[in-house]
């Protein structure tokens, strides 16, 4: 369909409901039909297109856009708890709703208002013919990812010309009233674009389902496909994972910061469509994996959508292995009050097991044991021990002959027996020689390493 005649018929949809023809044909629960300009075997078709399941009891359904609510209404039929909402309301969405004793949750809000918060989160969201109505269509899928448990079903206008799939991963930006005549016609992706825009949204198997002209429909997972009964390859060690900013396991919303999980693994020639990262559960798309040495790596990728302030959980795996072992991360939006805190040693319970045995202490920075006190600089300690499941709350360093321990930022597992403790040195610590000691909750303190601390002149 050439411009001109996409304007045509959008402002031909435009006349119909002026004259209030309803947007979507709807059927009563008698069987009735009320006529509109999208009829129920158009609409029929539209849902078939997408794996949505026949037997939706006990799941809860967002359709976002609902229009005259055919959608919202089907999805009711087949089980599921439904709340509808757009950003006007359709009387006759309220008029039908009635006829079913009002059982659909019927919102007047707008894509931005949308979130976990106000609305909880739903096991599928349907979101038709919205995404190019939005000034920020990537901000809008984060959205729809952020209250999505299981799957959305999202379809879109496409820029693709008629009877082609263009090869260009790209989105048309309309100014004013370009795309059929409306002003609130902001974007038109080509449909690599779209199946882009929502994996980077934050779903992680995204399924182009068709094709039609100038639109097209996908299906999106928040969850990786079930691990591998019979894997090929060993679990890979996690070592730590940790903000790519600071280093260290906190996080911020509303930053635009990265996870970086380092591992090991055997497996050779991993790429970043191989690499399956959940946090919580969710699935997370690899942007980047590095193999930094022999049997050592680094991936990096974003948080999913949707994390609420508190503790959570990394797991990692590749596609031929099963997960192993996890690490924690938490989100903030304030400096963590317990990061500063130091406990009195006469707090600690008495030591039962063996100390731990420091084998090396560096400078994340320099990796020497010369410390110059720059600000993101940490003190890695790396320790042996028999203990296992440690984090920053378990392990205790002291400096010197404090009578107080220093505070662990966090707490990393580089092998079998080995651990590493990061800990930022006091400001007000001398130039000099110094020593550190480590030891467990359960475990007695260790004995001394060395390192020094050689600040500029006036830092």
């Amino acid at each position: 369909m050439a411009a001109d005649a996409y304007r045509e018929a959008t402002q031909l949809q435009v006349e119909k409901l002026l004259r209030g023809q309803h947007y979507h044909a709807l059927q009563l629960p008698d069987g009735r039909v009320i006529p509109g300009m999208i009829g129920i075997e158009a609409l029929e078709q539209r849902v078939a297109s997408f794996p949505i399941p026949a037997d939706l009891r006990g799941l809860r359904v967002l359709d976002v856009g609902a229009a005259s609510g055919w959608n919202s209404f089907e999805m009711l039929r087949r089980g599921a708890s439904v709340t509808a909402v757009d950003c006007v309301e359709f009387p006759e969405l309220t008029t039908v709703r009635g006829l079913y004793n009002p059982t659909v949750e019927y919102l007047l809000l707008d894509v931005d208002e949308l979130t976990p918060a106000t609305v909880g989160t739903f096991d599928l969201v349907l979101f038709f013919g919205v995404l190019y109505h939005l000034r920020h269509p990537l901000l809008g899928l984060e959205k729809m990812c952020a209250l999505t448990r299981q799957s959305a079903f999202i379809e879109s206008y496409i820029s693709d010309p008629p009877g082609t799939v263009s090869d260009s991963c790209s989105l048309e930006f309309y100014e004013t009233d370009q795309l059929g005549g409306q002003i609130d016609n902001w974007f038109g992706p080509t449909a690599k674009c779209l199946v882009a825009l929502c994996r980077s949204a934050g779903f992680v198997r995204v399924q182009l389902e068709y094709i039609s002209t100038r639109r097209a429909g996908v299906t999106c997972h928040r969850h990786w496909e079930p691990e591998p009964v019979d894997p090929g390859s060993p679990p890979v060690w996690l070592s730590s994972a940790v903000n790519n900013r600071s280093n260290d396991i906190y996080f911020h919303p509303g930053k635009d910061e990265y996870l970086c999980i380092y591992f090991r693994t055997p497996e050779t020639g991993l790429t970043p469509d191989r690499m399956r990262i959940e946090v919580d559960g969710y699935g997370v798309n690899a942007l980047t994996v590095v193999n930094s040495r022999e049997d050592e790596w680094q991936v990096n990728s974003r948080l999913p959508p949707g994390l609420a302030l508190g503790a959570h959980t990394v797991r990692l795996r590749t596609a031929g292995s099963r997960f192993r072992g996890e690490f924690g991360i938490f989100l903030i939006d304030s400096p963590d009050p317990s990061v500063g805190r130091r406990t009195a040693l006469q707090h600690l319970p008495a030591p039962h097991r063996a100390a731990p045995n420091i084998f090396l202490v560096e400078s994340n920075l320099s990796r020497s044991t010369v410390f110059n006190g720059h600000s993101s600089e940490r003190l890695c300690c790396r320790f042996h021990t028999v203990e296992d499941a440690l984090d920053r709350d378990t392990v205790f360093a002291r400096l010197d002959e404090d009578e107080f321990t220093t505070p662990i930022f966090f707490v990393t597992n580089p092998g079998p027996g080995e651990w590493e403790a990061n800990l930022s040195l006091p400001a007000d610590l001398g130039n000099g020689n110094h020593t550190i000691r480590l030891r467990t909750r359960e475990g007695a303190w260790s004995s001394p390493a060395q390192f020094s601390v050689q600040r500029a002149p006036g830092s």
